[in-house]
């Protein structure tokens, strides 16, 4: 993992590797695709020093991981304020429901207004490669806030963004690390 970043954010989107296993003695869970990390390790990341007096969290949970995201959110100093959804176009893996649909915790420390009140808390997006967000997202939270933005264990680097993570396959050093 490439070094912590220095420097404080306004926004900060993160969709942490938690430790969904699954498939049995078939590998279908994320164990498959990358990395997974415990959620007492995703807590002690130090993300709490990267956000900016007001600052905005944006947390990918799966389901399995909903109270342990919640946890997280509490632990890096954000107060939980509501959750986003990603409703799919296909339907994915399940014991008891098949998943159709992601939830992204919303979370505030201090207060920043939003440049709009007309976001929606659903998107309906299709699926691509694995675990990756619809760009749906990266643009409504660019329409709600000019502020610094900061992507936690990105896959790829977005104009206007810095990018933290193991996976950057278009990389770019954040500035003040």
């Amino acid at each position: 993992m490439i070094k912590f970043p220095n420097k404080k954010y306004n926004i900060i989107y993160a969709d942490p590797p938690w430790n969904e296993q699954g498939g049995g003695k078939i590998k279908r869970g994320a164990d498959r695709h990358y990395k997974l990390m415990k959620t007492k390790d995703i807590k002690n990341l130090p993300v709490s020093n990267l956000a900016d007096e007001t600052c905005w969290l944006f947390l990918w949970v799966t389901n399995n991981y909903l109270k342990d995201g919640l946890e997280v959110m509490e632990h890096w100093s954000f107060d939980y304020v509501t959750n986003l959804v990603w409703a799919k176009n296909s339907i994915g893996l399940g014991y008891y429901f098949r998943g159709q649909h992601e939830i992204c915790l919303f979370g505030k420390k201090g207060q920043m207004k939003p440049n709009t009140r007309s976001e929606s808390t659903l998107v309906t997006a299709k699926k691509s490669k694995h675990s990756k967000k619809p760009n749906e997202f990266y643009e409504k939270i660019e329409a709600l806030s000019d502020g610094t933005k900061i992507e936690l264990f990105a896959r790829n680097y977005r104009e206007g963004w810095d990018s933290w993570g193991d996976e950057i396959t278009n990389s770019r050093e954040v500035e003040g690390s």
